[in-house]
């Protein structure tokens, strides 16, 4: 049977160890941790926390979905309309790439939508100088349907650089996303 990715929602605090349960049982996972840089009087200090709270993404077929009832930690699998949630491996990748190249993502609700799929929203900040107008895209929102959250993360500069060539030597975005990286 085919593999997909989906969501399963753990208890508060008890992601880690879910983690470490399914990855010692075989079971191919991901857990997006988000690098939040605090700065203080004198230094950066970078910490991690999950992106999405109390959710760890597996990686198994349909029939697979009841060996996870038996590991503590998880409350369920999240269900759309009665049916295991499936999420599209685009949204998977496209989480995975802006965690590692981003710090302090944010999150906004949306709607979910299924049929729907991963998009990219450049925001445009309009700076006025003298007599001049420049326009930066500094904003990054990646849209992800199946899970109802639109992910935001500030450009840096030097974050922005890596990002384009890591992913064009790569080549493991999506097409249509990697298009967007490589201008």
């Amino acid at each position: 049977m085919r593999r997909n990715w989906f969501a399963v929602y753990t208890k508060t605090d008890r992601a880690k160890r879910v983690v470490t349960i399914l990855s010692r049982r075989g079971i191919k996972n991901y857990f997006p941790e988000n690098n939040i840089v605090g700065i203080n009087a004198n230094s950066k200090k970078v910490c991690k926390e999950p992106l999405f709270c109390s959710y760890v993404f597996v990686y198994i077929s349909e029939c697979e979905i009841s060996l996870l009832q038996g590991i503590s930690g998880i409350v369920n699998i999240m269900y759309w309309l009665a049916k295991p949630a499936i999420i599209s491996h685009e949204e998977i990748e496209a989480i995975k790439q802006l965690t590692s190249f981003y710090h302090n993502i944010k999150l906004e609700k949306i709607p979910v939508n299924m049929n729907d799929s991963v998009r990219i929203i450049d925001e445009p900040v309009i700076s006025f100088k003298e007599k001049s107008a420049s326009i930066k895209f500094q904003t990054l929102k990646i849209v992800l349907p199946s899970l109802g959250y639109v992910m935001i993360a500030e450009r840096d500069k030097v974050n922005e650089l890596v990002l384009k060539q890591d992913l064009v030597q790569a080549g493991s975005f999506p097409k249509k996303l990697t298009a967007f990286f490589s201008n």
